[in-house]
């Protein structure tokens, strides 16, 4: 195994740093068969590194709350794609990274330097909170009440290595949505919150819709409305309510009925609501203040005219109609790239965020889905481009690049 020590000197975060360590000392253990197989198994998923069916690889779940990457962070993941996977980044429907062929060894020093840019792959996987997804346009979407950014980024912080959600029945999934036509799919999650604004004598209140118990598989549910308005200081609170009751209450032996969807079909909304009032006085919080500016909007790019005329107009029309939005931000818009079966080579991260960095703000965000009935494709949300860059998102610089993403019907919404 190779020594990582000396990666974990800049992070200056004990914490981190301990889990690192850790994470290698349980690796040497079960190597040297101290340790079985299922429960390092449980150990190494809370790290974000799962098994791959071909023999001594991993791979390698990166968590990036609520589909946010910067360019600095995307480079980051593709020059480590070089070193210790397959050149290769994939988008996950929970708007996460994840690379292959990762020596199980090699695991710990990969972490500590991916946390250099502030990269983590705890909890990735395993029954814990995954990571927490929100609408890929949330931030600059026109027809939004509020950026939920913010909150889906202070309640991934909050649920990050807490007590309450380390050692579940199963996983559990929340999601924020940007409005009502709920481009984030809160009514398949365990928990998911729609921004609300209502008046009141003192001024507009924001807070949330909150849905629970949803979710796909063999038996699909769709999540039940627990509050019409829920205030925005209460949603860390109910979530940890929620989560103590599913530790507390959940199945724990049948694997395929374990999740919160079935635990909330046997006692309906009625009685989690009592057994929420329950949870409250255990609670350190019963009031939870989110910080609005933790997720401030990029600076914005410089306007600058790019040289080269799109030649193939209808093309470019087409695209634009499809892929271009503008945004609620005066004269700047966003860009939807599609990525075939969600894949993005490390050379391409890089044009990528070569381009980014100088026509747009430094604002990408993930999802993945179909456009297509039968072919998944990553979609990446660029933000803040100024109007007199758009046609560098179509030019031949970055389709060459990134390979189709001038093709049309990228943006599905």
């Amino acid at each position: 195994m190779q020594s990582f020590r000396t990666e974990l000197e800049d992070l200056n975060n004990p914490v981190v740093e301990k889990d690192i360590i850790d994470l290698e000392k349980k690796i040497r253990l079960f190597q040297d068969g101290k340790i079985d197989e299922e429960k390092f198994r449980s150990l190494r998923l809370a790290r974000g590194v799962y098994g791959q069916r071909q023999p001594g690889v991993q791979m390698v779940r990166i968590k990036l709350p609520f589909g946010r990457i910067s360019t600095k962070q995307l480079r980051r993941i593709a020059d480590l794609s070089d070193e210790y996977a397959s050149r290769n980044l994939h988008l996950t429907t929970r708007q996460d990274i994840q690379i292959h062929y990762v020596s199980l060894d090699r695991t710990p020093e990969l972490w500590a330097k991916l946390e250099k840019d502030d990269i983590t792959l705890r909890e990735a996987c395993g029954n814990t909170v995954r990571n927490i997804t929100a609408s890929a346009t949330a931030g600059v979407d026109p027809k939004e009440p509020f950026d939920v950014s913010p909150y889906a980024y202070e309640m991934f912080r909050y649920f990050l290595r807490n007590p309450v959600c380390q050692d579940m029945g199963r996983k559990f999934k929340i999601a924020f949505s940007s409005g009502d036509d709920d481009t984030a799919y809160v009514f398949i999650h365990d928990i998911g919150f729609i921004p609300k604004v209502v008046s009141t004598p003192a001024g507009e209140k924001r807070g949330f819709k909150v849905v629970v118990g949803g979710g796909l598989g063999a038996n699909p549910y769709l999540a039940q409305t627990a509050f019409e308005f829920l205030e925005e200081d209460k949603i860390i609170p109910y979530t940890e309510c929620i989560l103590r009751i599913f530790d507390r209450y959940g199945e724990r032996n049948r694997r395929m009925k374990a999740r919160f969807k079935f635990l909330l079909d046997q006692i309906g909304l009625e009685q989690l609501a009592q057994l929420v009032e329950e949870e409250k006085k255990s609670l350190r919080y019963q009031s939870y203040e989110i910080n609005r500016e933790i997720v401030p909007l990029p600076v914005l790019a410089t306007q600058r005219q790019f040289e080269q005329v799109p030649a193939d107009t209808a093309k470019y029309q087409a695209w634009r109609d499809t892929n271009v939005f503008r945004q609620k931000q005066q004269n700047y818009f966003g860009v939807y790239i599609k990525l075939l079966l969600g894949n993005l080579s490390s050379d391409h991260s890089r044009t990528l965020a070569d381009i980014v960095e100088s026509h747009a703000g430094d604002d990408i965000r993930t999802r993945l889905e179909a456009v297509d009935p039968f072919i998944p494709a990553g979609i990446l949300s660029i933000h803040v481009v100024p109007h007199r860059n758009v046609d560098v998102m179509f030019s031949g610089r970055l389709s060459d690049s990134v390979g189709g993403v001038a093709d049309a019907n990228a943006h599905l919404d």
